[in-house]
């Protein structure tokens, strides 16, 4: 009964260890791809590229056309 308690914790200790080293993977992924990816927020209307300052505001002229509220 020993014996196999003792196999039952390598087993999970082994799970253990494969589910975490693919969290740390996918973490590391996505902090990678988050990175080298631009902030969409900082972007132009349509993605072109075109930085605007990141303070939340819209420019004169750049106003959301379709939106009546």
């Amino acid at each position: 009964m020993e014996q196999s308690k003792q196999n039952l914790m390598k087993i999970l200790l082994i799970v253990n260890l494969v589910i975490s080293t693919c969290a740390a993977i996918g973490v590391g992924y996505l902090v990678y791809k988050q990175s080298k990816s631009p902030n969409f927020s900082e972007m132009g209307p349509r993605g072109n590229g075109q930085m605007f300052p990141g303070n939340g505001q819209f420019q004169p002229g750049q106003g959301q056309s379709g939106q009546n509220q």
